[in-house]
């Protein structure tokens, strides 16, 4: 018989039965955190990959086109927005370039770095893209939460994430 994929609540209520006398609350929230996380990225993966596009790729155009006209941004703009390493992002950046989805082109500010641009075909794929990723994402959240649970859920993880900015 194959094994069955464990619900995030039958594997906390297993991780509870084996740690006994331990208050596993915070684990709870974040293994809870995590599985939200791996939930919507998986369906967002299903999209990149029907538009041929890798994680790194998708976040690097939607960046860019969620910059707003004139769709331009420095490469550290992007590492910082999307959580990169410089390393990691020129090769997605010299793939993107390769396909025709952005172009770059000498800072007048700084000649050591390259602006980094939507093309038209770029910006053409990345909507496409990005609708579907949210409509499916709107879908998943107003299946789970009411309106009120969603703004209360959107102040939490404001709270939490300015720990980082402590």
């Amino acid at each position: 018989m194959a094994d069955r994929i464990l619900s995030i609540e039958e594997t906390l209520e297993q991780m509870r039965s084996c740690w006994h006398g331990e208050d596993l609350a915070v684990a709870e929230t974040i293994k809870r955190l995590f599985r939200a996380r791996e939930l919507f990225f998986s369906d967002a993966k299903i999209v990149m990959e029907q538009f041929n596009l890798n994680v790194g790729e998708f976040d690097a155009l939607a960046s860019l086109r969620l910059q707003g006209p004139p769709y331009e941004q420095t490469p550290s703009n992007i590492c910082q927005v999307n959580l990169v390493s410089s390393g990691g992002l020129t090769k997605v950046l010299n793939s993107l370039e390769k396909s025709g989805l952005i172009s770059r082109r000498q800072c007048a500010d700084d000649q050591r770095s390259r602006l980094v641009k939507l093309t038209d075909k770029g910006k053409k794929l990345i909507e496409e893209a990005l609708e579907i990723v949210l409509a499916r994402h709107e879908k998943q959240l107003s299946d789970a939460l009411s309106r009120e649970e969603r703004d209360m859920l959107n102040k939490l993880l404001m709270k939490i994430n300015q720990l980082g900015m402590r």
